[in-house]
């Protein structure tokens, strides 16, 4: 998963597939596929009018031809970077209210309330959740019984505070509180 920012606010969201040499870019308007394409240096993806080219933290982003830039990485690309390393498989986002969602096999953590507040889950199932492909229906409680229902749904999301495009929608569910979001999962 790899998180860029372009020129105009443009925020784009690429998932790479390495099983099948592509990468999909989610932008705020479409979703498209882009195949693998050979580069002295760094991942190079492209499509029939899209060009995307990642060499360290440079974005190379071509539109029918024609550079468009400067491209920079988004800071939501230090976020997921550091959900990934910690050993998370999803994380989401929502606004009014404001929360967040990391999942992974260790625990499950919903921060509420700009971070103010924290509910803490047991993990996810080995291979419960595919990063490559999310959706499904999760339900959890702790100890404190709170009870968590995650639902990820297929399709493309855009925040509606930032206006980053994310790769499937969330419907998160705390003790009766349904609050929506835009969530990926990581790889």
């Amino acid at each position: 998963v790899f998180s860029f920012d372009g020129i105009r606010g443009n925020r784009y969201l690429l998932h790479f597939d390495e099983t099948n040499s592509q990468a999909t870019l989610f932008t705020r308007d479409e979703t498209l596929v882009l195949k693998n394409q050979p580069a002295a240096s760094g991942s190079k993806y492209q499509g029939e009018r899209i060009m995307v080219w990642i060499k360290g933290d440079e974005v190379l982003l071509e539109v029918d031809n024609k550079r468009v830039g400067p491209c920079a990485v988004s800071q939501l690309q230090t976020i997921l970077s550091k959900a990934w390393l910690s050993g998370a498989t999803f994380w989401a986002v929502g606004n009014e209210p404001s929360w967040n969602l990391v999942m992974g096999a260790e625990r499950v953590i919903l921060l509420t309330e700009m971070g103010q507040k924290s509910f803490e889950f047991e993990g996810l199932k080995k291979d419960e959740l595919d990063p490559m492909h999310p959706y499904g229906h999760y339900t959890f409680t702790n100890d404190e019984k709170h009870e968590l229902e995650i639902e990820i749904i297929e399709g493309r999301c855009t925040n509606t505070m930032s206006g980053e495009p994310f790769a499937v929608s969330v419907r998160v569910v705390l003790d009766g509180q349904e609050m929506p979001g835009c969530g990926t999962g990581l790889f």
